[in-house]
C-alpha cells in the first residue's frame, strides 16, 4: 500500500513566493491609481475652464450685400372670380306663331350646331328646332316679336345692323323700317345658312317678304357669347329657354383693405393666384370704389370693391367662386438705385439715417443716407457722400444690438435687444 509522503519547501521558495505576491500588489495598485486620476481628470474642472465653457458664444455678424436695383411695393387683397352675365331667350312657349318651326309643328331639336361651351359670333346658328335655325344677332332690345315687313322700331334697326355687318345690304329702307330691302337681306341671309326664309302666310302682310320669327332669332348686347345651356338635346322637345348664352368671361371682384387705399389706384398691374394651384394671371386695376363695404367680406372685415381687368380669359383651373390672391404691384422707383434690407437701416443720435458698411474682419463704417423709398423689405437709399456705398458692399443687417463704442448710435439689427459688442464703429 502506498505511502503519503508531504511535500517540504525547499529553502528559499518561501521568500520567492512572498517577493511575487508583493510585486502583483503594487501592480494591482498602480492600475487602480490611473484609473481614478482619469475619472478625477474628467469631472473636475478648472474656474477658467467652466467660465469658458458656460460663457455666451460670441456675437456672429449677419450682413447683405447692397443691390442695384427697382424697388417695388406689393399690397396683398383678395378677390372671387364671379360668374359673366347670362342671357336667355324666351320659354319655347313664348315664341311666335309665324315661320317653318310655327304651326303644327313639334318644337323638337333636329340640329344641334353649338354645344355649350362652344362661343357663338354674330349671325352664328347655335340650335334647330323642327328644321329651322335659331341664330344670334348684337342688340341690346331683347327679340319679343316677329319681325315681318311693314314694322318699324328698335329691333327692326338691329336686324338691319346684323345683316349689314354680315354683307347682305338692305337696300334704300330706312333704319328702323322693314321695308323690301330688309326682306331681301333676309332671304339672302336665310340662304347663306342653307334655309328658306319664312314668309308670312296670311294676312295684310302675306307675299310681302321673308320675315323673321321670333322663334328664330336672338339679340345678344355682347358678342361673342358662351353657351351655356340648351333646352333639350337632339329628338328632344325643347323644354323651359331654348338657348342661354355667357357674355364674356368670368371676372375677378377685389376687396381692398382700406388701410391700403392710398397706394392703390387704377391702372396698377395686378398678378392673379389660387392657393394651392401653379397657375398665374395678369392683369390691371379697372377701378377702386372708395367706399367700404362688409358684405360678402373675404377677410370678415372692411373691404373696398375693385373691378380687376384681365389680359386674357383665366384657365379652365380658375372657376367661378374660387377666391384668388391679388398681388398689387402698388408702387416703385423710376428706376434702379442703391437698396438696402430694412434691417439694415438705423438712426444715430444726429436724426440722420446710416448703414454700418462692412470694412473688415472686426469693423465697420458708419455711412449716412437719404431714404428714398421702401418696398417688399427694401430701402433705396441715396448716400450722403457719393461713392460711399456701392453695389456689392456688405452692410450690418443683424447680430444683436451692438452698441457704438464712440457713443454715437445703435447699430440696428433684427434681434430685437440691446446688448455690448466687439465689432468697432468707425466715424
Amino acid at each position: 500500500m502506498g505511502v503519503d509522503v508531504p511535500v517540504v519547501d525547499k529553502p528559499g521558495h518561501g521568500r520567492l513566493r512572498r517577493r511575487r505576491n508583493i510585486l502583483l500588489a503594487i501592480a494591482a495598485l498602480a492600475v487602480i491609481a490611473a484609473v481614478g486620476g482619469l475619472l478625477v481628470s474628467t469631472t473636475i474642472k478648472s474656474p477658467a475652464q467652466q467660465a469658458a465653457e458656460t460663457s455666451a458664444p460670441g456675437l456672429t455678424r449677419l450682413a447683405a450685400p447692397v443691390q442695384y436695383t427697382v424697388i417695388r411695393n406689393t399690397v396683398q387683397a383678395n378677390g372671387v372670380i364671379t360668374k359673366p352675365p347670362q342671357i336667355s331667350s324666351l320659354s319655347s312657349s313664348g315664341a311666335g306663331a309665324g315661320g317653318a318651326g310655327g304651326g303644327n309643328a313639334q318644337q323638337v331639336v333636329t340640329k344641334i350646331f353649338k354645344a355649350p361651351g362652344r362661343f357663338v359670333a354674330p349671325g352664328n346658328v347655335i340650335i334647330e328646332v323642327a328644321g329651322q335655325p335659331f341664330f344670334v344677332f348684337r342688340g341690346k332690345v331683347p327679340a319679343y316679336r316677329d319681325m315681318v315687313p311693314g314694322e318699324s322700331g328698335t329691333d327692326i334697326a338691329q336686324l338691319q345692323a346684323g345683316l349689314g355687318g354680315l354683307g347682305f345690304s338692305v337696300g334704300a329702307d330706312t333704319s328702323g323700317v322693314y321695308g323690301r330691302g330688309t326682306a331681301t337681306a333676309v332671304a339672302a341671309f336665310y340662304q347663306s345658312l342653307g334655309y328658306k326664309a319664312p314668309t308670312v302666310q296670311g294676312g295684310p302682310k302675306a307675299d310681302r317678304g321673308a320675315e323673321v320669327p321670333l322663334s328664330e332669332i336672338m339679340f345678344v348686347p355682347r358678342l361673342p357669347a358662351q353657351v351655356v345651356k340648351l333646352g333639350g338635346g337632339v329628338g328632344k322637345i325643347v323644354s323651359g329657354s331654348l338657348v342661354t348664352l355667357s357674355m364674356g368671361s368670368p371676372a375677378i371682384k377685389g376687396q381692398l383693405n382700406p388701410a391700403y387705399a392710398s397706394l392703390v389706384r387704377p391702372g396698377m398691374h395686378v398678378t392673379i393666384t389660387v392657393q394651392g394651384s401653379p397657375a398665374v394671371v395678369h392683369g390691371t386695376i379697372q377701378s377702386v370704389t372708395k367706399k367700404a363695404q362688409t358684405s360678402h367680406s373675404i377677410s370678415g372685415g372692411l373691404y373696398y370693391p375693385m373691378r380687376i381687368k384681365l389680359r386674357k380669359a383665366l384657365p379652365r383651373s380658375m372657376s367661378p367662386g374660387q377666391n384668388v390672391i391679388l398681388s398689387i404691384q402698388a408702387a416703385q422707383s423710376n428706376g434702379p438705385m442703391l437698396a438696402v434690407p430694412e434691417a439694415a437701416l438705423f438712426s444715430g443720435q444726429d436724426g440722420r439715417d446710416y448703414v454700418s458698411k462692412v470694412t473688415g474682419p472686426n469693423s465697420v463704417t458708419r455711412v449716412p443716407v437719404t431714404v428714398v423709398t421702401t418696398g417688399d423689405g427694401l430701402v433705396g437709399v441715396r448716400p450722403g457722400q457719393p461713392g460711399a456705398l456701392k453695389q456689392g458692399d456688405q452692410v450690418v443687417t443683424g447680430e444683436n444690438y451692438l452698441t457704438n463704442p464712440l457713443g454715437r448710435g445703435t447699430v440696428r439689427t433684427g434681434s430685437g435687444q440691446s446688448g455690448s459688442g466687439s465689432i468697432q464703429v468707425v466715424p
